[in-house]
């Protein structure tokens, strides 16, 4: 029977319930141990062990420990893989982007977040991470600062309201959240409830409209040229 590496070997055995073994490099195994923990902990919720983990991964409990201290840093490890490693750095430059109408830039940001967002683990982990009292405040503050203030700074430009440089009012920073609100509960209706639900095509389109439609109430008429 070969000896088990350590853990800095670059590969790890495990046994399946076939009985062979699967000899896998460290960052591969690490990547399974990862993706893994990411789809059961959506299933069953926090409360779940890493002796049930090892078994739906197939490997012994132990070798879990090799890659992470303690289930709590295996936590850390899945909400950074959901919430942040997966950022698209575009979203941004969508949003502001100087050459497309304002209208425009929203159905694009919100297309692509609604791919990102509505996959079932993270839907699912969002309400879990809430409900474990875990400090998703990192995951907040990148939403504010690289999605909503750029949206409330486009609705200005969409309004015509001027305001440069001035900090955003509540009321603005809320109704950048509105779209990405609706694609949340969408989510959560189809992947919590079990709802049947909608196309989100036909919703982001409605929403933004909405969106546009009601902005200039709060902070004024649309601009002439604004779309």
């Amino acid at each position: 029977m070969p000896r088990a590496p350590s853990a800095s070997s670059p590969s790890d055995s495990a046994a399946p319930a076939t009985g062979g073994v699967v000899r896998l490099r460290r960052a591969d195994r690490e990547r399974e141990i990862v993706q893994g923990a990411i789809q059961y902990f959506a299933d069953v919720g926090f409360a779940g062990d890493t002796t049930g983990l090892a078994r739906q991964l197939g490997v012994a409990q132990p070798l879990l420990y090799r890659y992470f201290q303690n289930k709590e840093a295996l936590i850390e490890r899945v909400f950074q893989e959901t919430f942040l490693s997966n950022w698209n750095p575009l979203w941004e430059e969508m949003i502001l982007a100087p050459e497309q109408a304002v209208a425009q830039r929203l159905l694009d940001f919100h297309r692509d977040f609604a791919r990102v967002h509505l996959r079932r683990e993270r839907v699912r982990l969002s309400l879990f991470f809430a409900l474990h009292g875990w400090d998703m405040s990192p995951y907040f503050r990148v939403m504010r600062q690289r999605v909503y203030e750029p949206i409330a700074l486009s609705l200005r430009q969409y309004t015509g309201a001027g305001r440069d440089g001035q900090s955003f009012a509540v009321q603005e920073i809320e109704l950048a959240k509105t779209v990405v609100e609706k694609i949340q509960y969408h989510g959560i209706r189809q992947w919590v409830y079990g709802l049947p639900v909608p196309e989100i095509e036909p919703v982001i389109q409605a929403s933004v409209a909405s969106l546009l439609d009601g902005v200039g109430a709060v902070l004024g008429k649309p601009a002439a040229k604004s779309s």
